[in-house]
Protein backbone atom coordinates (compact mmCIF):
# COMPACT_ATOMS: atom_id res chain seq x y z
CA UNK A 1 0.00 0.00 0.00
CA UNK A 2 1.51 3.41 -1.02
CA UNK A 3 2.30 5.69 1.93
CA UNK A 4 0.05 8.54 2.92
CA UNK A 5 1.05 11.79 4.56
CA UNK A 6 -0.95 13.51 7.30
CA UNK A 7 -0.04 17.19 7.17
CA UNK A 8 -1.11 19.12 10.24
CA UNK A 9 -0.59 22.46 11.95
CA UNK A 10 -1.63 23.94 15.29
CA UNK A 11 -2.40 27.40 16.57
CA UNK A 12 -1.80 27.62 20.30
CA UNK A 13 -1.96 29.86 23.36
CA UNK A 14 1.74 30.74 23.04
CA UNK A 15 5.27 29.77 22.07
CA UNK A 16 6.18 28.27 25.42
CA UNK A 17 8.61 29.13 28.22
CA UNK A 18 11.72 27.79 29.86
CA UNK A 19 10.85 24.87 32.11
CA UNK A 20 13.37 26.12 34.66
CA UNK A 21 15.73 29.14 34.87
CA UNK A 22 18.71 26.90 33.96
CA UNK A 23 17.01 25.32 30.96
CA UNK A 24 18.75 25.87 27.60
CA UNK A 25 15.61 26.52 25.59
CA UNK A 26 11.87 26.93 25.89
CA UNK A 27 9.26 24.20 25.86
CA UNK A 28 5.71 24.64 24.49
CA UNK A 29 4.30 21.65 26.38
CA UNK A 30 2.14 23.77 28.69
CA UNK A 31 0.39 25.59 25.83
CA UNK A 32 -3.16 24.74 24.78
CA UNK A 33 -4.19 23.89 21.23
CA UNK A 34 -6.70 26.49 20.01
CA UNK A 35 -6.95 25.36 16.37
CA UNK A 36 -5.93 22.29 14.43
CA UNK A 37 -5.98 21.78 10.69
CA UNK A 38 -4.97 18.50 9.06
CA UNK A 39 -5.12 17.16 5.51
CA UNK A 40 -4.29 13.66 4.31
CA UNK A 41 -2.42 13.43 0.99
CA UNK A 42 -1.39 10.52 -1.19
CA UNK A 43 2.23 9.62 -2.00
CA UNK A 44 2.27 12.35 -4.69
CA UNK A 45 1.08 15.00 -2.21
CA UNK A 46 -2.34 15.29 -3.77
CA UNK A 47 -5.02 16.15 -1.20
CA UNK A 48 -7.59 13.47 -0.37
CA UNK A 49 -11.06 14.15 1.04
CA UNK A 50 -9.83 13.43 4.57
CA UNK A 51 -9.34 16.67 6.47
CA UNK A 52 -10.28 18.58 9.62
CA UNK A 53 -10.20 22.25 10.61
CA UNK A 54 -11.47 22.92 14.12
CA UNK A 55 -11.25 25.60 16.82
CA UNK A 56 -11.90 25.36 20.55
CA UNK A 57 -12.47 27.50 23.62
CA UNK A 58 -9.65 28.26 26.09
CA UNK A 59 -9.38 26.24 29.27
CA UNK A 60 -9.96 28.39 32.34
CA UNK A 61 -6.80 27.00 33.90
CA UNK A 62 -4.49 27.94 30.99
CA UNK A 63 -3.39 31.52 30.41
CA UNK A 64 -2.67 32.57 26.83
CA UNK A 65 0.30 34.70 25.90
CA UNK A 66 -1.18 37.88 24.38
CA UNK A 67 1.30 37.71 21.51
CA UNK A 68 -0.42 34.53 20.32
CA UNK A 69 -3.78 36.33 20.17
CA UNK A 70 -2.22 39.16 18.14
CA UNK A 71 -0.50 36.73 15.78
CA UNK A 72 -3.66 34.82 14.92
CA UNK A 73 -5.82 37.98 15.07
CA UNK A 74 -8.40 36.03 17.10
CA UNK A 75 -9.26 37.73 20.37
CA UNK A 76 -10.46 36.15 23.59
CA UNK A 77 -14.09 37.04 22.84
CA UNK A 78 -14.00 35.12 19.57
CA UNK A 79 -12.22 32.19 21.26
CA UNK A 80 -14.88 31.95 23.98
CA UNK A 81 -17.55 31.59 21.28
CA UNK A 82 -15.94 28.55 19.61
CA UNK A 83 -18.30 25.58 19.33
CA UNK A 84 -15.94 23.02 20.87
CA UNK A 85 -14.39 22.89 24.31
CA UNK A 86 -10.73 21.96 24.63
CA UNK A 87 -11.58 18.40 25.71
CA UNK A 88 -14.02 17.94 22.82
CA UNK A 89 -11.34 19.03 20.38
CA UNK A 90 -8.71 16.69 21.82
CA UNK A 91 -11.19 13.81 21.74
CA UNK A 92 -11.88 14.52 18.07
CA UNK A 93 -8.16 14.77 17.21
CA UNK A 94 -7.46 11.47 18.95
CA UNK A 95 -10.33 9.68 17.19
CA UNK A 96 -9.62 11.22 13.77
CA UNK A 97 -5.89 10.46 13.76
CA UNK A 98 -6.62 6.92 14.96
CA UNK A 99 -9.11 6.43 12.12
CA UNK A 100 -6.68 7.77 9.52
CA UNK A 101 -3.90 5.50 10.80
CA UNK A 102 -6.15 2.47 10.26
CA UNK A 103 -6.76 3.50 6.63
CA UNK A 104 -3.12 3.19 5.57
CA UNK A 105 0.03 1.40 6.63
CA UNK A 106 2.32 3.63 8.68
CA UNK A 107 1.18 7.11 7.56
CA UNK A 108 3.70 9.93 8.04
CA UNK A 109 2.68 12.86 10.25
CA UNK A 110 4.32 15.96 8.80
CA UNK A 111 4.26 19.75 9.03
CA UNK A 112 6.48 22.81 9.27
CA UNK A 113 8.57 22.93 12.45
CA UNK A 114 6.36 20.26 14.03
CA UNK A 115 9.20 18.24 15.58
CA UNK A 116 10.31 21.04 17.90
CA UNK A 117 6.88 22.59 18.47
CA UNK A 118 3.60 21.05 17.29
CA UNK A 119 4.49 17.48 18.22
CA UNK A 120 5.32 18.48 21.79
CA UNK A 121 2.14 20.56 22.09
CA UNK A 122 0.01 17.74 20.68
CA UNK A 123 1.51 15.09 22.96
CA UNK A 124 1.03 17.17 26.10
CA UNK A 125 -2.49 18.27 25.20
CA UNK A 126 -3.41 14.62 24.75
CA UNK A 127 -1.70 13.78 28.03
CA UNK A 128 -3.35 16.66 29.94
CA UNK A 129 -6.69 15.29 28.75
CA UNK A 130 -5.67 11.74 29.80
CA UNK A 131 -5.32 10.31 26.29
CA UNK A 132 -2.30 8.25 25.23
CA UNK A 133 0.20 10.96 24.20
CA UNK A 134 2.30 9.38 21.46
CA UNK A 135 -0.21 8.81 18.68
CA UNK A 136 2.01 10.21 15.89
CA UNK A 137 5.11 8.07 16.54
CA UNK A 138 7.05 6.37 14.77
CA UNK A 139 6.66 8.10 11.40
CA UNK A 140 7.21 11.84 11.57
CA UNK A 141 8.53 14.37 9.08
CA UNK A 142 9.29 18.07 9.18
CA UNK A 143 9.17 20.37 6.16
CA UNK A 144 11.55 22.72 7.99
CA UNK A 145 14.19 19.96 7.97
CA UNK A 146 13.45 19.19 4.32
CA UNK A 147 13.84 22.85 3.32
CA UNK A 148 17.11 23.16 5.23
CA UNK A 149 18.39 19.94 3.65
CA UNK A 150 17.58 21.15 0.14
CA UNK A 151 19.45 24.38 0.91
CA UNK A 152 22.44 22.48 2.35
CA UNK A 153 22.70 20.28 -0.76
CA UNK A 154 22.09 23.06 -3.29
CA UNK A 155 21.59 26.62 -1.97
CA UNK A 156 20.47 27.89 -5.38
CA UNK A 157 17.52 25.48 -5.52
CA UNK A 158 15.44 27.28 -2.88
CA UNK A 159 15.13 31.00 -2.24
CA UNK A 160 15.34 32.10 1.40
CA UNK A 161 15.27 35.48 3.14
CA UNK A 162 18.23 36.40 5.33
CA UNK A 163 18.29 37.03 9.05
CA UNK A 164 19.99 40.07 10.60
CA UNK A 165 23.12 37.91 10.93
CA UNK A 166 23.05 37.06 7.23
CA UNK A 167 21.91 33.47 7.70
CA UNK A 168 19.05 31.91 5.72
CA UNK A 169 15.60 32.02 7.31
CA UNK A 170 13.13 29.19 6.77
CA UNK A 171 9.88 30.74 8.01
CA UNK A 172 7.05 29.11 6.11
CA UNK A 173 5.30 32.24 4.85
CA UNK A 174 8.57 33.76 3.59
CA UNK A 175 9.60 30.56 1.81
CA UNK A 176 6.17 30.48 0.19
CA UNK A 177 6.39 34.11 -0.89
CA UNK A 178 9.89 33.84 -2.41
CA UNK A 179 9.33 30.47 -4.12
CA UNK A 180 5.84 31.24 -5.48
CA UNK A 181 4.05 28.75 -3.27
CA UNK A 182 0.39 29.23 -2.28
CA UNK A 183 -0.35 31.07 0.95
CA UNK A 184 -3.80 32.25 1.97
CA UNK A 185 -3.61 33.63 5.50
CA UNK A 186 -0.44 33.78 7.54
CA UNK A 187 -0.71 32.10 10.97
CA UNK A 188 -3.90 30.24 10.13
CA UNK A 189 -3.54 26.51 10.62
CA UNK A 190 -5.39 25.42 7.46
CA UNK A 191 -3.50 27.85 5.25
CA UNK A 192 -0.18 26.75 6.75
CA UNK A 193 -1.04 23.09 6.10
CA UNK A 194 -1.71 23.75 2.41
CA UNK A 195 1.51 25.75 2.13
CA UNK A 196 3.45 22.91 3.82
CA UNK A 197 2.05 20.45 1.29
CA UNK A 198 3.13 22.72 -1.59
CA UNK A 199 6.59 23.17 -0.05
CA UNK A 200 7.09 19.40 0.30
CA UNK A 201 6.10 18.84 -3.32
CA UNK A 202 8.45 21.64 -4.39
CA UNK A 203 11.36 20.01 -2.51
CA UNK A 204 10.60 16.58 -3.95
CA UNK A 205 10.56 17.93 -7.51
CA UNK A 206 13.65 20.13 -6.98
CA UNK A 207 15.89 17.25 -5.89
CA UNK A 208 14.50 13.94 -7.09
CA UNK A 209 17.93 12.32 -6.78
CA UNK A 210 18.07 12.90 -3.02
CA UNK A 211 14.34 12.76 -2.22
CA UNK A 212 14.30 9.09 -1.20
CA UNK A 213 17.19 9.76 1.19
CA UNK A 214 15.53 12.84 2.70
CA UNK A 215 12.17 11.19 3.30
CA UNK A 216 13.59 7.80 4.36
CA UNK A 217 14.43 9.00 7.88
CA UNK A 218 10.85 10.05 8.56
CA UNK A 219 10.65 6.41 9.70
CA UNK A 220 12.36 5.73 13.02
CA UNK A 221 13.38 2.15 12.22
CA UNK A 222 14.91 3.10 8.88
CA UNK A 223 16.84 5.95 10.50
CA UNK A 224 18.13 3.61 13.22
CA UNK A 225 19.23 1.09 10.63
CA UNK A 226 21.05 3.78 8.63
CA UNK A 227 22.96 5.08 11.67
CA UNK A 228 23.81 1.55 12.83
CA UNK A 229 24.95 0.17 9.50
CA UNK A 230 27.07 3.04 8.16
CA UNK A 231 30.53 3.62 9.61
CA UNK A 232 30.34 7.27 8.61
CA UNK A 233 27.47 9.47 7.51
CA UNK A 234 26.57 13.14 7.20
CA UNK A 235 24.06 14.76 9.54
CA UNK A 236 22.41 18.10 8.88
CA UNK A 237 22.35 20.52 11.78
CA UNK A 238 21.23 24.12 12.25
CA UNK A 239 22.10 26.69 14.88
CA UNK A 240 20.99 30.35 14.91
CA UNK A 241 19.87 29.90 11.31
CA UNK A 242 23.20 28.57 10.06
CA UNK A 243 22.80 25.26 8.24
CA UNK A 244 25.72 22.87 7.99
CA UNK A 245 26.56 19.19 7.56
CA UNK A 246 28.54 17.21 10.12
CA UNK A 247 30.44 14.02 9.35
CA UNK A 248 29.63 11.58 12.16
CA UNK A 249 30.29 8.04 13.23
CA UNK A 250 28.10 6.09 15.66
CA UNK A 251 29.55 4.83 18.95
CA UNK A 252 26.51 3.30 20.67
CA UNK A 253 22.83 3.68 21.43
CA UNK A 254 22.01 5.66 24.57
CA UNK A 255 19.58 4.67 27.33
CA UNK A 256 16.79 5.96 25.08
CA UNK A 257 15.71 3.80 22.16
CA UNK A 258 16.78 5.34 18.87
CA UNK A 259 19.05 7.97 20.47
CA UNK A 260 22.64 7.40 19.35
CA UNK A 261 25.91 8.76 20.69
CA UNK A 262 28.09 9.84 17.76
CA UNK A 263 31.41 11.65 17.36
CA UNK A 264 32.16 14.43 14.87
CA UNK A 265 34.96 13.24 12.58
CA UNK A 266 36.36 16.75 12.38
CA UNK A 267 38.16 15.78 15.61
CA UNK A 268 40.89 13.21 16.12
CA UNK A 269 39.21 10.46 18.21
CA UNK A 270 42.46 8.98 19.56
CA UNK A 271 42.72 11.28 22.65
CA UNK A 272 39.08 10.41 23.49
CA UNK A 273 39.84 6.70 23.32
CA UNK A 274 43.00 6.91 25.43
CA UNK A 275 41.81 9.32 28.16
CA UNK A 276 40.22 8.39 31.49
CA UNK A 277 36.46 8.48 32.06
CA UNK A 278 36.77 11.76 34.01
CA UNK A 279 38.93 13.39 31.34
CA UNK A 280 36.49 12.17 28.69
CA UNK A 281 33.67 14.28 30.15
CA UNK A 282 35.76 17.42 29.52
CA UNK A 283 37.34 16.44 26.21
CA UNK A 284 34.10 15.30 24.56
CA UNK A 285 32.44 18.73 24.73
CA UNK A 286 31.47 19.97 21.25
CA UNK A 287 32.86 16.79 19.69
CA UNK A 288 29.80 14.59 20.13
CA UNK A 289 26.26 14.68 18.78
CA UNK A 290 23.01 12.96 19.73
CA UNK A 291 21.26 11.59 16.66
CA UNK A 292 17.60 11.10 17.55
CA UNK A 293 15.97 8.76 15.07
CA UNK A 294 12.30 9.53 15.72
CA UNK A 295 12.76 13.24 15.00
CA UNK A 296 13.32 13.06 11.23
CA UNK A 297 17.11 13.52 11.27
CA UNK A 298 18.52 14.41 7.86
CA UNK A 299 21.13 11.71 7.20
CA UNK A 300 23.21 11.69 4.02
CA UNK A 301 26.02 9.50 2.64
CA UNK A 302 29.38 10.01 4.32
CA UNK A 303 31.17 10.29 0.97
CA UNK A 304 29.83 13.83 0.43
CA UNK A 305 31.51 15.12 3.63
CA UNK A 306 34.68 16.14 1.78
CA UNK A 307 32.60 18.67 -0.20
CA UNK A 308 31.96 20.69 2.96
CA UNK A 309 34.02 22.60 5.51
CA UNK A 310 36.01 21.64 7.54
CA UNK A 311 36.08 18.13 6.10
CA UNK A 312 37.33 19.24 2.68
CA UNK A 313 40.64 20.15 4.32
CA UNK A 314 40.84 16.89 6.31
CA UNK A 315 40.30 14.68 3.29
CA UNK A 316 38.40 11.45 2.68
CA UNK A 317 41.28 9.16 3.68
CA UNK A 318 41.64 10.63 7.19
CA UNK A 319 37.87 10.76 7.66
CA UNK A 320 37.60 7.07 6.79
CA UNK A 321 40.38 6.17 9.25
CA UNK A 322 38.67 8.14 12.03
CA UNK A 323 35.33 6.50 11.26
CA UNK A 324 36.93 3.04 11.61
CA UNK A 325 38.32 4.02 15.03
CA UNK A 326 35.02 5.42 16.31
CA UNK A 327 32.41 3.08 14.85
CA UNK A 328 30.98 0.88 17.65
CA UNK A 329 34.15 1.39 19.70
CA UNK A 330 33.56 -0.41 23.03
CA UNK A 331 35.96 1.82 25.00
CA UNK A 332 34.15 4.96 23.84
CA UNK A 333 30.77 3.31 24.44
CA UNK A 334 31.65 2.53 28.06
CA UNK A 335 32.73 6.15 28.63
CA UNK A 336 29.52 7.51 27.12
CA UNK A 337 27.46 5.22 29.36
CA UNK A 338 29.31 6.34 32.51
CA UNK A 339 28.90 9.98 31.51
CA UNK A 340 25.21 9.38 30.87
CA UNK A 341 24.74 7.98 34.39
CA UNK A 342 26.54 10.97 35.95
CA UNK A 343 24.47 13.45 33.95
CA UNK A 344 21.25 11.71 34.92
CA UNK A 345 22.13 12.02 38.60
CA UNK A 346 23.01 15.72 38.15
CA UNK A 347 19.78 16.32 36.28
CA UNK A 348 17.69 14.77 39.04
CA UNK A 349 19.49 16.83 41.69
CA UNK A 350 19.03 20.09 39.77
CA UNK A 351 15.51 19.43 38.53
CA UNK A 352 13.11 22.33 38.95
CA UNK A 353 10.57 22.22 41.75
CA UNK A 354 8.00 22.95 39.05
CA UNK A 355 8.40 19.36 37.89
CA UNK A 356 6.31 18.37 40.90
CA UNK A 357 3.30 19.31 38.77
CA UNK A 358 1.74 15.99 37.71
CA UNK A 359 1.18 17.34 34.17
CA UNK A 360 4.91 17.96 33.62
CA UNK A 361 5.95 14.61 32.09
CA UNK A 362 3.88 12.90 29.41
CA UNK A 363 5.63 9.56 29.88
CA UNK A 364 3.93 9.31 33.28
CA UNK A 365 0.82 8.20 31.40
CA UNK A 366 2.13 4.64 31.22
CA UNK A 367 2.66 4.64 35.01
CA UNK A 368 -0.87 5.62 35.96
CA UNK A 369 -2.35 2.14 35.55
CA UNK A 370 -6.12 1.53 35.37
CA UNK A 371 -5.93 1.87 31.57
CA UNK A 372 -9.39 0.33 31.13
CA UNK A 373 -10.87 2.84 33.60
CA UNK A 374 -9.28 5.78 31.76
CA UNK A 375 -10.64 4.41 28.48
CA UNK A 376 -14.09 4.14 30.09
CA UNK A 377 -13.76 7.76 31.27
CA UNK A 378 -13.55 8.88 27.62
CA UNK A 379 -16.40 6.60 26.56
CA UNK A 380 -18.90 8.00 29.06
CA UNK A 381 -21.32 10.52 27.57
CA UNK A 382 -21.94 12.78 30.55
CA UNK A 383 -19.54 14.59 32.86
CA UNK A 384 -21.43 13.19 35.85
CA UNK A 385 -20.50 9.68 34.70
CA UNK A 386 -16.95 10.76 33.89
CA UNK A 387 -16.59 12.19 37.40
CA UNK A 388 -17.59 8.84 38.91
CA UNK A 389 -14.74 7.21 36.98
CA UNK A 390 -12.34 9.98 38.03
CA UNK A 391 -13.13 9.29 41.69
CA UNK A 392 -12.06 5.66 41.21
CA UNK A 393 -8.62 6.51 39.77
CA UNK A 394 -6.05 5.70 42.45
CA UNK A 395 -2.92 7.37 41.10
CA UNK A 396 -3.00 10.84 42.78
CA UNK A 397 -1.44 12.52 39.75
CA UNK A 398 -4.00 11.17 37.30
CA UNK A 399 -6.76 11.79 39.84
CA UNK A 400 -5.84 15.48 40.10
CA UNK A 401 -5.49 15.88 36.33
CA UNK A 402 -8.98 14.48 35.79
CA UNK A 403 -10.48 16.77 38.40
CA UNK A 404 -8.68 19.77 36.88
CA UNK A 405 -10.06 18.76 33.49
CA UNK A 406 -13.59 18.59 34.91
CA UNK A 407 -13.01 21.98 36.61
CA UNK A 408 -12.38 23.44 33.14
CA UNK A 409 -15.13 21.54 31.33
CA UNK A 410 -18.03 21.10 33.78
CA UNK A 411 -17.10 22.44 37.24
CA UNK A 412 -20.64 22.30 38.64
CA UNK A 413 -20.55 18.53 38.95
CA UNK A 414 -17.49 18.50 41.21
CA UNK A 415 -18.08 18.06 44.91
CA UNK A 416 -17.60 21.21 46.96
CA UNK A 417 -14.41 19.75 48.39
CA UNK A 418 -12.93 18.88 45.00
CA UNK A 419 -13.93 22.20 43.47
CA UNK A 420 -12.23 24.14 46.28
CA UNK A 421 -9.14 21.92 46.06
CA UNK A 422 -8.64 22.58 42.33
CA UNK A 423 -9.56 26.27 42.68
CA UNK A 424 -6.98 26.70 45.46
CA UNK A 425 -4.30 24.89 43.45
CA UNK A 426 -4.93 27.07 40.39
CA UNK A 427 -4.79 30.20 42.54
CA UNK A 428 -1.36 29.18 43.77
CA UNK A 429 -0.22 28.39 40.23
CA UNK A 430 -1.69 31.29 38.30
CA UNK A 431 -2.13 34.28 40.62
CA UNK A 432 0.94 34.22 42.87
CA UNK A 433 3.70 36.14 41.11
CA UNK A 434 6.51 33.59 40.92
CA UNK A 435 8.46 31.75 38.24
CA UNK A 436 6.50 28.94 36.60
CA UNK A 437 7.04 26.83 33.47
CA UNK A 438 3.69 28.12 32.16
CA UNK A 439 2.27 31.62 31.71
CA UNK A 440 0.75 33.12 34.87
CA UNK A 441 -1.80 35.92 35.14
CA UNK A 442 0.75 38.54 36.36
CA UNK A 443 3.08 37.60 33.49
CA UNK A 444 0.30 37.86 30.93
CA UNK A 445 -0.64 41.28 32.28
CA UNK A 446 2.96 42.43 31.90
CA UNK A 447 3.01 41.07 28.34
CA UNK A 448 -0.18 43.02 27.60
CA UNK A 449 1.43 46.24 28.83
CA UNK A 450 4.47 45.55 26.65
CA UNK A 451 2.33 44.92 23.58
CA UNK A 452 0.34 48.12 24.26
CA UNK A 453 3.59 50.11 24.32
CA UNK A 454 4.80 48.55 21.07
CA UNK A 455 1.55 49.42 19.31
CA UNK A 456 1.58 52.99 20.60
CA UNK A 457 5.17 53.56 19.50
CA UNK A 458 5.01 51.92 16.06
CA UNK A 459 2.85 52.30 12.99
CA UNK A 460 0.69 49.25 12.38
CA UNK A 461 -1.99 48.86 9.75
CA UNK A 462 -4.11 46.78 12.13
CA UNK A 463 -3.41 48.88 15.20
CA UNK A 464 -7.03 49.43 16.21
CA UNK A 465 -7.95 45.78 15.89
CA UNK A 466 -4.92 44.74 17.94
CA UNK A 467 -5.65 47.34 20.61
CA UNK A 468 -9.18 45.95 20.95
CA UNK A 469 -7.80 42.41 21.27
CA UNK A 470 -5.42 43.54 24.03
CA UNK A 471 -8.07 45.53 25.91
CA UNK A 472 -10.47 42.59 25.86
CA UNK A 473 -7.75 40.21 27.00
CA UNK A 474 -6.71 42.51 29.83
CA UNK A 475 -10.33 42.56 31.01
CA UNK A 476 -10.40 38.74 30.85
CA UNK A 477 -7.19 38.52 32.92
CA UNK A 478 -8.52 40.92 35.56
CA UNK A 479 -11.66 38.79 35.80
CA UNK A 480 -9.65 35.57 36.26
CA UNK A 481 -7.36 37.17 38.82
CA UNK A 482 -10.35 38.25 40.88
CA UNK A 483 -12.04 34.87 40.40
CA UNK A 484 -9.08 32.76 41.54
CA UNK A 485 -8.40 35.10 44.46
CA UNK A 486 -11.97 34.72 45.73
CA UNK A 487 -11.95 31.88 48.28
CA UNK A 488 -15.74 31.61 48.02
CA UNK A 489 -15.87 31.46 44.22
CA UNK A 490 -18.63 29.50 42.51
CA UNK A 491 -18.25 27.33 39.38
CA UNK A 492 -18.09 29.38 36.17
CA UNK A 493 -20.19 28.82 33.05
CA UNK A 494 -18.33 28.26 29.79
CA UNK A 495 -18.22 29.71 26.31
CA UNK A 496 -20.65 32.48 25.34
CA UNK A 497 -22.17 32.53 28.85
CA UNK A 498 -18.77 33.28 30.36
CA UNK A 499 -18.09 35.91 27.70
CA UNK A 500 -21.39 37.57 28.59
CA UNK A 501 -20.43 37.75 32.28
CA UNK A 502 -17.01 39.24 31.54
CA UNK A 503 -17.83 41.64 28.71
CA UNK A 504 -21.46 42.61 29.24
Amino acid sequence: MPPKYIFYDLETTGRGKKESPKAFGTTPKWEQIMQIAAIVTDENFQETNQNINEFCRPRTSIISQPGALLTTQKGIKEALHAEMSSYELMKKINATFDEWKKDTQEPVFIGHNIIDFDESVLEYNLFHNLFFPYITRKNRGDTLSLARALYALNPSSIKTPLTARGNPSFKLEKLAELNNLPIEFAHDALSDVRTSIALTKYIQESDKDNWNQLQMTMNKEKAMNYVSSNKGFCYMTSFAGRVKLQALSMVCESQYSGWFHTIDLAHDPEPLIECSAEEFKKLIKKKNRYVICNQHPILLPGKIASNYEPYNEIGAEVLNERAKMVYKNKTLADKFKLMEIDRQIEKEEESSQDNIFPESKANLFTQFGQASDLAEFHEKETWEDKYKIALSIKDPRANFMLKRLIFDESPKILSNEDFKMVHRELHDRLVINQERPFTTIPEAMNYVDTEFTKLEENADEEKEKKLTILKDYNKYLLFLEKYFTNKNAEPLPSGPELAKIIFS
